[in-house]
């Protein structure tokens, strides 16, 4: 296996573990069905779309999947032109024929989308301007552009990475039509969900939290399954250290594979990655301990890299919502897994409902089939408790 640092997608030989969850987007996807995968940061959803999206494509011939990374997307503008680029090649000539047949758009906005055209080499248009001629038009460029995917021959598959993302990009700029830049894009994406693209949507922010913030309707998320990224089994997170170990060459006992599944607090597939990497770097004859290689080594960058999202999710909440989040917090830290009535009984506060809902929906709190809430992850709790000393 390769990438044991775990530090970027892996597919196909190089990707282990939720072989079931695999199947049900893979399920999904052939179906002319859509999905938007939750999951925080580092815990493997782009590598779980990939591999999906790979088994997709070996196994149906008359897909085409396109790939957008909406990570350093700006704005309206940069989201058709880069579907323009990720189009087949044979497609891109018959997009902008079919533009420039419809008579329903300017030429200077054509040729930015499909030529690829640079703002600076535009002065008679001007960025601004032509941000909002882009927006003017979306309506005409949506329904084109749909009119141009109905006519396609194959099923299509669209993958969208770190969508909120743009969203937030947009939601940063000056622009005063922000929310319906943002709108325009979601609309889109449900309208070609409506004629049977298959979209698979993730990204680090929870897509659902975020609209609710900026006041935007989550009615056009409508068609997207919601589906929650599954931790590794405590199988699966052994099979991959062992499986790592032997195609390394790396002679672990059963004993210190399992010393190393116990030590981290949850089978995140990075974290265990890193922590192999690790010790193969360091595990030698008089060098053999396992938890000082963790505690020295490991511990600290998985708090460097992941834990900082805790602080930045708990800023979305005002100071009145944080008094409710502590009392929270500090239940369940004490009791590890309440009901959801007991926890509510124990807070007074009218909004320490709300406030629950909210903690699933940021992903610090999960709660079983049995109505019991617990934080979501072993993480959440060790992040929360050294906040509190």
């Amino acid at each position: 296996m390769d990438n044991i640092c775990g530090n970027k997608p892996v597919t196909g030989d190089n990707f282990y573990g939720r072989q079931k969850f695999v199947k049900l987007l893979v399920g999904m996807l052939i179906s002319k069905n859509s999905f938007l995968l939750l999951g925080l940061r580092r815990i493997g959803k782009s590598s779980t779309i990939a591999e999906a999206l790979r088994i997709v494509e070996a196994t149906n011939n008359d897909i085409v999947i396109i790939k957008l990374n909406c990570q350093t997307y700006r704005n309206l503008h940069d989201f058709y032109k880069e579907l323009h680029l990720a189009l087949p090649s044979t497609w891109q000539k018959k997009l902008r024929d079919l533009l420039k047949e419809s008579k329903r758009i300017p030429m200077k906005i054509i040729d930015f989308v499909t030529d690829h055209v640079e703002e600076v080499d535009l002065p008679y248009v001007g960025s601004v301007k032509l941000r909002n001629d882009v927006l003017t038009y979306a309506n005409p460029l949506k329904e084109e552009i749909t009119k141009f995917f109905e006519k396609q021959q194959n099923h299509i598959v669209l993958f969208i990475d770190e969508l909120p993302f743009l969203f937030e990009n947009i939601n940063k700029s000056d622009s005063g039509a922000k929310i319906l830049e943002i709108e325009s894009v979601l609309t889109t994406l449900r309208d070609w969900r409506n004629i049977g693209i298959s979209q698979a949507i993730c990204g680090s922010l929870n897509l659902h939290v975020q609209l609710t913030q900026m006041g935007i309707s989550k009615k056009l998320l409508a068609g997207l399954n919601t589906q929650q990224l599954p931790l590794f089994s405590n199988e699966e997170a052994y099979g991959l250290i062992d499986t790592l170990a032997r195609s390394s060459n790396i002679d672990l006992s059963k004993e210190q594979i399992q010393e190393m599944v116990d030590t981290i607090p949850d089978n995140i597939p990075q974290f265990l990655q890193y922590y192999f990497f690790v010790v193969k770097t360091y595990f030698s004859e008089s060098d053999n301990d396992l938890k000082k290689i963790y505690e020295s080594y490991v511990y600290p960058m998985i708090v460097t890299d992941f834990e900082y999202q805790f602080e930045e999710r708990l800023s979305f909440f005002n100071i009145e919502e944080r008094a409710i989040v502590q009392d929270i917090f500090n239940i369940l830290s004490r009791e590890e897994s309440l009901s959801q009535a007991t926890i509510l009984k124990s807070i007074t506060d009218d909004r320490a409902y709300g406030t629950l809902l909210r903690l699933m929906e940021f992903e610090f709190i999960s709660m079983d089939k049995h109505q019991h809430c617990q934080f979501a992850l072993k993480w959440v709790a060790n992040w929360w408790t050294k906040k509190s000393l």
